[in-house]
């Protein structure tokens, strides 16, 4: 069944009550209620032993909840929480976020209390969220029930990128990190054990959001294999799917066990179906963020062909090296300029500047010959990528470069990416070049990796195009 028009009281509530709000600023329901202060919903907090909490009335019970609230956060232990819903569900509330552990990853008891979870949803058509999530954080709408620190003032406000991670502190992490070089996220969802909510109904919800260009999954079981392959197949015609499968090992299939409560399929056979079904695996969590990056700031490159753009030549030959590589994911090759191209870089740089690819320009170059041979490449029909090697450090370069790279990346109709190192500046340049709308990336092999990433794209959409 597809829960999208439901979910939307979940995602953007306009009442939350929060079952074990607190005035501690060190318990979980005090945390997570001081987080959505800011959110402009109206709260209700409820705890038995409180009167008042940041000026907001406690109610002592959820019997004295009024009865349209969207949401229910509930923050309490794992045997009063299935109690609280039952509660909950007598005052028609239709969503929840259940954030404690202790149910099906820590046994038989555990698997009973999840079990009780899930009939409850069956038999009242609520939507429960976990048990043992993080819930969801939505950047724009300043909705945020992470309860662990997660570079939340560091995302971008505007981001577009949906992340649907079934461990909680994977996603944080990864996204935190990411934020340092700048990343921008439409919503997190934090799954926990899926009771009930599973990623295929977020993955329903998000196809049809509109601020939602790519959708990132971690996951470590597919419970519904064929559903969720279906589903993705449909989606990834139009949006980027991205998914990070972890359990690849024998060992680390059963420590999937050990922290789902939950059997792992065979590594193998997943990534072949995720191949087949046009879904882009990746490995580690850098990769996931490398990748939802450029899939959401940029579109599909017109093939293969890369042009190098370097003022520093040792950088350029390691960066044919990485496009060279054989790699499973996407072939590259060094794109052939034309003499045209070629002249024109001559022209307005040295005599001495190397213009096949990769381009060197020398550290003796200006802001002004980055730009005019940057223009060159992209007008070069043998080129359909761009990796610009951008640094800072020679002494006719300025900081000007980011919002020169930005111009064209605006009107080029090819990819432009971006590897720059500056010291101990590199994360900051990094994230200047992303608020002015360039993929960056702190290594060669992050860049030349980022432009697979978009050439696999562009084959999952041409060879769906020709299914459809």
């Amino acid at each position: 069944m597809d829960k999208t028009a439901s979910l939307k009281r979940l995602l953007d509530p306009k009442k939350i009550a929060v079952i074990g709000a607190s005035n501690s600023k060190e318990k979980v329901g005090g945390i997570i209620f001081r987080r959505l202060l800011d959110s402009r919903r109206r709260l209700f907090p409820v705890n038995p032993k409180e009167t008042a909490i940041e000026g907001h009335k406690v109610f002592p019970d959820i019997q004295s909840l009024p009865k349209d609230i969207d949401l229910a956060i509930i923050t309490i232990s794992a045997g009063a929480a299935v109690k609280s819903v039952e509660l909950c569900i007598e005052k028609k509330i239709p969503n929840y976020i259940i954030v404690a552990g202790g149910f099906g990853e820590v046994g038989t008891e555990g698997r009973k209390l999840e079990q009780q979870l899930k009939n409850l949803a069956k038999d009242n058509s609520i939507n429960i969220l976990g048990p043992n999530s993080l819930g969801i954080f939505l950047p724009d709408e300043n909705i945020d029930t992470i309860f662990v620190e997660h570079g939340d003032k560091a995302l971008d406000r505007n981001g577009k990128v949906a992340c649907i991670v079934q461990s909680g502190s994977v996603g944080v992490e990864a996204l935190g990190y990411a934020s340092n070089t700048g990343y921008g996220m439409r919503a997190f969802v934090g799954l926990g054990n899926k009771c009930d909510l599973d990623e295929i109904d977020f993955l329903h919800y998000f196809a049809k959001d509109e601020k939602t260009n790519c959708l990132g999954f971690y996951l470590e079981n597919i419970e519904k294999g064929r559903q969720f392959l279906a589903a993705a197949k449909k989606v990834t015609r139009d949006k980027p799917v991205v998914v990070l499968k972890a359990g690849r090992t024998h060992t680390a299939v059963s420590a999937v066990s050990s922290h789902t409560g939950k059997l792992a399929g065979s590594d193998n056979v997943i990534s072949g179906a995720l191949k087949q079904f046009g879904i882009q695996r990746v490995y580690d969590d850098e990769e996931f963020c490398d990748a939802t990056k450029v899939l959401s700031m940029l579109s599909e490159a017109p093939g293969n062909r890369v042009a190098v753009l370097t003022a520093a030549g040792g950088y350029g030959v390691m960066c044919t090296d990485f496009i060279e590589k054989k790699d499973v994911r996407a072939k590259l090759v060094m794109a052939k300029l034309s003499d045209n191209t070629k002249k024109q870089i001559k022209d307005t740089t040295f005599p001495f500047a190397s213009c096949e690819n990769p381009v060197d320009i020398t550290a003796s170059a200006d802001d002004r010959m980055f730009s005019q041979s940057l223009d060159a490449l992209i007008a070069d029909n043998g080129v359909d990528i761009v990796i610009c090697i951008a640094f800072f450090a020679p002494p006719g370069i300025t900081e000007n470069l980011i919002d020169i790279i930005a111009g064209k990346t605006k009107t080029s109709n090819k990819p432009v990416i971006v590897f720059t190192k500056y010291g101990p500046f590199t994360d900051n340049s990094i994230k200047n070049l992303y608020y002015a709308g360039v993929v960056g990336y702190p290594s060669v092999g992050r860049a030349v990796r980022a432009a697979r990433f978009l050439v696999e794209r562009t084959k999952i959409k041409q060879r769906l195009d020709q299914e459809a």
